[in-house]
């Protein structure tokens, strides 16, 4: 509730920006013309001895004045017309597909963050299942030449004994989630020194609760969500892809989604029964 509040008055605040955006571009714009056409007026013979008698006559002083507000006008009008293309940049990100069925392109963001990114961004929160297929991936990457540093990453895998209990999980992603886990540690052990020296963090997290929402969500704010569905055989699987609400997404779904995500984080950090650091 407080959430939805505190949404309705940033929505007041854009509303009244908006109004008082446009009411100055409405005066800019009628001095920039008026400015306009009595320089243009003042370049004709006639016109210029008529606005000399019963206007104003051009000093250097009135001349000093227009060219300001000819060059406030224009410092305005780029500003906002930088404002409109990045707007129009972020719809037409928002109405392109955002569908990955690749795990290794949504891993490919840990790469542009590095290259493009801030350090502050530096950081990826993975709500996994036994993260049999994420881990040799982002193994891979620790460990590649051009080894990533300060860097803070979050993994949440399922606690085999839970999968075991549950009665719908598959029976075999226990055996996955341990054998993963005891790779995750053996990797952590063996390059502890090394990931140290490079600012890197590596927090291995087994949760005990259904991970029917799963994903990443990374430090520059993409994120990535998907979800279990069930298979013909009556049986849990993950669903064939991945959705990106990209960071330009401000929309009321996105933000949703954003929600969405955060409350099963949440769920799994509290069921939490071991906590690995690296």
């Amino acid at each position: 509730m407080a959430k939805r509040r505190g949404r309705g008055r940033k929505t007041e605040r854009t509303a009244l920006s908006t109004r008082v955006r446009r009411v100055w571009e409405t005066v800019t714009t009628t001095l920039a013309l008026l400015t306009a056409v009595y320089l243009i007026l003042n370049t004709i013979e006639p016109t210029r001895l008529v606005l000399e008698r019963y206007v104003m006559k051009l000093n250097e002083q009135a001349l000093v004045a227009m060219v300001a507000i000819m060059l406030e006008v224009a410092i305005v009008a780029i500003y906002q017309l930088g404002r409109q293309v990045r707007s129009m940049r972020a719809e037409l990100t928002r109405a392109e597909p955002q569908i990955y069925h690749d795990l290794a392109k949504v891993l490919d963001t840990l790469q542009v963050i590095a290259t493009e990114g801030r350090r502050s961004e530096r950081t990826v929160e993975i709500l996994g299942l036994t993260l049999n297929t994420t881990w040799p991936l982002l193994a891979a990457w620790l460990t590649a030449r051009e080894q990533p540093s300060h860097w803070r990453i979050t993994l949440y895998c399922l606690d085999p004994a839970f999968v075991a209990g549950s009665g719908e999980l598959p029976e075999h992603w226990a055996g996955e989630a341990r054998r993963c886990q005891q790779r995750i540690r053996e990797l952590l052990a063996d390059e502890g020194e090394e990931l140290r020296h490079r600012r890197v963090e590596v927090d291995l997290k087994s949760y005990a609760c259904l991970p029917i929402v799963h994903g990443f969500r990374f430090g520059n704010g993409d994120l990535f969500i998907s979800y279990l569905q069930w298979a013909e055989t009556g049986g849990i699987r993950p669903f064939t892809f991945y959705e990106r609400i990209p960071r330009a997404d401000t929309s009321a779904r996105a933000n949703q989604y954003r929600d969405l995500f955060d409350n099963w984080l949440r769920r799994a950090g509290a069921t939490a029964v071991e906590n690995v650091a690296g």
